[in-house]
C-alpha cells in the first residue's frame, strides 16, 4: 500500500469516525457500564459485554490515531482539550484491560475509581458531540509555508527557471524586466516582494485576503487578485486557490497559494505570444486565458452534474435533492461571481483603462479574452437558469402531491361527515327511538348516502 492510498484510507476512517458517531459510542458505552448493576448477567454475558466495551475503545483508539496522523500541528493537536479526553478514554480502559494488570489490582477500589472516572469522561463526550456542529473534510492541502517554489523567466521568455528566493526578490529589486513564479506562497512573502518592488505592503495584504475578484490600476503598480479553480472535491464541491498578480512597469510577479499546474499551463500559453509584447502584458494575458480556461473545465463539469442531477431527481427525496441543489449553487454563485467581475475587468482594459505596463498597441491580446470571458459567463447564466427550473419543477411537483393529500383527506372528511351526523342524531341505539327504523335501514341510507357522495365528487374529477 502506497503512501497516498494510505493517506486516503485514513482520512476515510476520520471521516467515519466523526463526532457524532463516537457521541453514539459512548452513549452506548455508558449504558454498558450500568448494564451489570441493573441486570444479573452471567459469566459468559459478562464476557460479551467486556468484549463490546473494548470494540469501542478500539474505535477510540483509531480515530484518535488517523486524527492524530493527519494533523498539520500535532503538538498542537495533543495538547487539544477534547483530545485530551479521548486519550483518557482510552487509556483509562486499557488500564482495565492490559494483560500486565494484576487481578488483585483489576479489582482494586482505585480501578474502580478509574471506572468511574472513565463513565465521567465518556458522558462529556457524548455531550461534546450534541454541541459540536458537523465539520466539511476537504481535500488534502499542501502545507503552503513549508515549502515555497521560486521560478523565474529566463532568457528565451517562454520558459521558467528555478531560483532561490533571495535570488528572486534581488532580481526585481534591480529594476530589470523579471517575471516572477511563486507556488506554495503565503501572506508572510508579502512584506519582503513589496519591498523589493518598492510598493505598499498594506495595498497587497488586503487584496490577498481578499474573498472576491480584484483588479487595482495604482501610479506606480497594478494588481489583479483571482481564484484558481482546482476541480470537484470527493464532497462534490468546487476547490479554488487564491492567485495574486502584482506588476510594475519593469517586473511581474505571481503568488499562487498552493502548488498547482498554472505555472506549467501559463509557461505553455506563453509560446502563443509574442516574446515582444511587454512582460505585463503577456503575464496578464496568459493568466487571464488560464483562468478561463480553467473555467471552462468547471462550466462543463457543471453541464455534467446537472444533467445527472435531472436524471437522479425522481429518485431522490426532497431533503437530498434540496442539499444536492443547495450546493451545486453555492458553487455555481461563486464561479458567476467571478466571471462577472473578470469579464468586465477585461473588458475595461480592451476599450482603453490605464495599465500599468500595457501599451495601448496591447489591448488588441485582450479583446478575444473578453469575448471569451462573456461567453463563459452566459454559460453559467444558463446553467443557473436551468437549475432554478428544475428546483421550480420539484417544488411544483411537490406541491402538486401535497394538494392532492390534502384533497384527499377533505374528500375522507366529507364522508365521515354522513355517519358522524346520522349518528349524532340518532344516539347509541334505535331502541325507543321516537321513529320507526332499524339499523339495517339506517345502514342503508349511510351506504347511499356516501355513494352519492363519491358520485358527485368522481364526475367533478376530484380523484384525478
Amino acid at each position: 500500500m502506497n503512501e497516498k492510498t494510505t493517506f486516503n484510507a485514513t482520512r476515510l476512517m476520520t471521516r467515519m469516525l466523526n463526532d457524532a458517531v463516537l457521541g453514539f459510542f459512548a452513549l452506548l458505552s455508558l449504558f454498558l457500564i450500568l448494564t451489570p448493576a441493573v441486570f444479573a448477567l452471567t459469566g459468559s454475558e459478562l464476557y460479551a459485554l467486556s468484549i463490546v466495551e473494548n470494540l469501542i475503545v478500539l474505535l477510540f483508539f483509531l480515530e484518535y490515531s488517523c486524527a492524530l496522523w493527519l494533523a498539520e500541528d500535532r503538538t498542537k493537536f495533543v495538547r487539544d482539550p477534547w483530545r485530551i479526553l479521548d486519550a483518557m478514554i482510552v487509556i483509562f480502559a486499557l488500564i482495565a484491560v492490559l494483560p500486565v494488570v494484576p487481578d488483585a489490582l483489576r479489582n482494586s477500589p482505585v480501578l474502580r475509581l478509574f471506572r468511574l472516572g472513565r463513565f465521567a469522561l465518556l458522558g462529556t463526550r457524548s455531550g461534546f458531540a450534541l454541541k459540536s456542529k458537523p465539520t466539511r473534510i476537504d481535500a488534502p492541502i499542501q502545507s503552503v509555508s513549508a515549502q515555497v517554489v521560486v521560478r523565474c523567466l529566463g532568457t528565451s521568455g517562454v520558459q521558467f527557471d528555478e531560483i532561490s528566493l533571495q535570488e528572486g526578490l534581488d532580481r526585481i529589486r534591480n529594476d530589470s524586466e523579471d517575471w516572477l513564479f511563486l507556488s506554495g506562497a503565503d501572506e508572510t512573502l508579502l512584506p519582503p516582494i513589496a519591498d523589493a518592488m518598492g510598493i505598499p505592503v498594506k495595498a497587497l495584504q488586503v487584496i490577498f485576503h481578499s474573498t472576491v475578484p480584484r483588479f487595482d490600476r495604482l501610479d506606480r503598480f497594478t494588481t489583479l487578485f483571482v481564484r484558481y479553480p482546482l476541480g470537484m472535491t470527493e464532497e462534490k464541491t468546487l476547490r479554488r486557490t487564491p492567485v495574486l498578480l502584482v506588476g510594475t512597469a519593469n517586473n511581474v510577479v505571481v503568488l499562487c497559494r498552493e502548488h498547482t499546474d498554472l505555472e506549467g499551463r501559463v509557461e505553455a500559453r506563453l509560446q502563443d505570444l509574442d516574446s515582444s509584447t511587454p512582460r505585463m502584458a503577456r503575464a496578464l494575458t496568459a493568466l487571464i486565458s488560464e483562468i478561463i480556461r480553467a473555467n471552462t473545465d468547471v462550466l462543463e463539469s457543471f453541464e455534467v452534474a446537472l444533467a445527472k442531477l435531472e436524471l437522479d431527481q425522481p429518485n431522490l427525496n426532497d431533503k437530498t435533492f434540496l442539499t444536492r441543489t443547495f450546493e451545486f449553487r453555492a458553487d455555481l454563485l461563486k464561479v458567476r461571481s467571478s466571471l462577472k467581475y473578470l469579464k468586465n475587468t477585461i473588458r475595461e482594459i480592451s476599450e482603453g483603462q490605464t495599465v500599468v505596463g500595457i501599451s495601448p498597441n496591447d489591448r488588441d491580446l485582450f479583446r478575444y479574452l473578453a469575448d471569451d470571458a462573456s461567453d463563459l459567463f452566459e454559460g453559467i447564466e444558463d446553467i443557473r437558469d436551468s437549475l432554478q427550473s428544475l428546483v421550480d419543477l420539484r417544488l411544483n411537483v411537490s406541491s402538486f402531491q401535497m394538494n392532492r393529500v390534502m384533497r384527499l383527506l377533505a374528500l375522507l372528511t366529507t364522508l365521515a361527515l354522513v355517519p358522524a351526523t346520522a349518528g349524532g342524531l340518532l344516539g347509541m341505539n334505535l331502541t325507543d327511538a321516537p321513529w320507526p327504523g332499524t339499523l339495517l335501514q339506517v345502514a342503508f341510507c349511510l351506504a347511499a348516502g356516501m355513494s352519492f357522495s363519491l358520485y358527485l365528487f368522481a364526475i367533478k374529477g376530484w380523484f384525478r
